[in-house]
Order: structure tokens, then C-alpha cells, then sequence
């Protein structure tokens, strides 16, 4: 049985056999995105006052959960991928595009109204200006080494700054942004990619020292705490995820466990 509060799937429209042939470019060839058209027109028809009730009701706040939820679903996928089948993952990434265009059409009715095209430009314009080695006039002469991901970190952080410093915008603070849901591992890793991107880092590890040394420092586990901030900087600095390596590795303990118990031989 369905989930009476998961999103409803849209019905196939009247039209959509003579829709199922993409567009064309001049030598006949399909236009990559042209779905994502389609894909607007199924959100508009869903949000439309003769569309879907559901959908009607709903706002930001109300399909907050659903876009945790899908953002999960995903990287449960990303995580495991031969547990799933075929075309598991673009299935769950058109989930998690429904929540954006579904945010997009809630924001067209608010005012001043903005909409997909808003999120598309801001989306074009960000990674345009903060990537002039592919977008830039003089492009060839961006970066010494075009193959340097560090210059490409780098570049992308001086931009960034530059923006900042345009708009009068203050620096942001290490943890400045950073969503309080995220999980603690994956909040340590953005801080410490932050702290020593500005050449900080040392001061970061600094105060977290002075934090471990609190009173109540064994109350709440301080030094664990700092090992695992040391592990964070470690994986960090190898360009590792830590919440995702040890989800992993969960999984894999998890998986392991499961055959061992499901095989006698191996629990004898």
C-alpha cells in the first residue's frame, strides 16, 4: 500500500506519446535536458488548481522532511549500488529533482515570486564566475596548470572571497552556514576544509584543544571528541568524506554479519 504522505506519482498525460520524442539539434541528434521541460510541465500540472490535492497543501516547511528523506535514498544508492538495481540512482535523483521543482513552483507564488529558472540562473551564474578556467575570456591563462585540482580549489575559494569582499559581506565563520542536522563527522570535515582553506587551521585546532580541557571535559568525552576531530582533518586532507567512509563501513560490517548468519558454516 502507498504512503498517503509521499509525494503522489503523476499520471502519464493524453499527449505524452507525441511528447516522448526528444527535441532535436540541427544534425537530428537529441538535445540533452530536454526531459527537464517535461519535467516542469508535470510540477506545473501538479500545483495547477484543477491538479493535485496533496500537492496543493503543501509549502517549504512542509516538504522539509521529504527532501532529507530523498537526500538519503540517494546516498543509500551512491553507498551500495549493488544492492539496488539498474538505474537505481537516476530513479532516486528524480525524487530528490521533484523536491526542487517542487520548492521552485511553491516559490512562484510567493512575493517578490521567483521560480526554476531563478534557481537555473543562479546555479549557471555561480559556477560561471567561480570556474573562469572553463567559462572565462582568457581562460588558457586562468590557472598554470589546468590539471591542478589544488589551483582549482584554490581559485574557487579566491572567487568566493572576492564575491564576499564586493558585496561587503563579512567572513563567515568556520561553522557559519553549516546546517545544524548535518551530522557531526560531516560538519567537522566543512570546518576543517574551511579553516585551512584561509590558512586557519592551526588556529581551529587550537581552540578545540582549549574546548577539550573544559572542567566537564570527561563528562561529555572530550578526548574522544578530539581524536575524532584529528581523524576529520586526516580525511580531510585525503579528500575523504568521514561520515561516508564509516557509513561504509557499517554497511559492510552489517552485510558481513547478515551472510554469516545466513551461511552455518561460517558461524560453526
Amino acid at each position: 500500500m502507498s504512503d498517503p504522505h509521499r509525494p503522489p506519482t503523476p499520471a502519464p498525460a493524453p499527449d505524452d506519446a507525441a511528447r516522448a520524442d526528444p527535441a532535436q539539434d540541427r544534425l537530428g541528434l537529441p538535445v540533452r535536458g530536454h526531459a527537464l521541460l517535461r519535467a516542469v510541465e508535470v510540477m506545473e500540472a501538479l500545483r495547477a488548481p484543477d491538479g493535485d490535492a496533496w500537492t496543493h497543501r503543501q509549502s517549504h516547511a512542509s516538504l522539509a522532511r521529504y527532501l532529507l528523506e530523498e537526500t538519503h535514498e540517494v546516498l543509500e544508492v551512491i553507498d551500495d549500488p549493488a544492492a539496488h538495481g539498474t538505474g537505481a540512482l537516476a530513479d532516486e535523483l528524480g525524487d530528490l529533482l521533484f523536491q526542487i521543482l517542487f520548492h521552485a513552483r511553491v516559490g512562484a507564488e510567493e512575493d517578490p515570486a521567483w521560480d526554476i529558472d531563478d534557481v537555473a540562473r543562479a546555479f549557471i551564474a555561480k559556477m560561471e564566475r567561480r570556474n573562469p578556467h572553463v567559462f572565462g575570456q582568457q581562460r588558457e591563462r586562468t590557472l598554470t596548470d589546468p590539471g591542478d585540482v589544488e589551483q582549482i580549489i584554490a581559485q574557487w575559494h579566491a572567487v568566493k572571497a572576492a564575491e564576499q569582499a564586493s558585496t561587503g559581506a563579512r567572513e563567515k565563520g568556520w561553522f557559519d552556514g553549516i546546517p545544524a542536522r548535518l551530522p557531526a563527522l560531516q560538519t567537522a570535515a566543512k570546518a576543517v576544509h574551511r579553516a585551512r582553506s584561509a590558512g586557519r587551521l592551526e588556529e581551529l585546532l587550537t581552540a578545540a584543544d582549549e574546548a577539550a580541557r573544559a572542567e566537564d571535559a570527561q563528562d561529555w568525552g572530550a578526548d574522544i571528541a578530539r581524536a575524532l576531530l584529528d581523524l576529520a582533518v586526516e580525511a580531510e586532507s585525503r579528500d575523504v568524506d568521514p561520515e561516508t567512509a564509516l557509513r561504509t563501513l557499517l554497511e559492510r560490517i552489517r552485510s558481513g554479519l547478515a551472510d554469516s548468519e545466513q551461511d552455518p558454516g561460517l558461524s560453526a
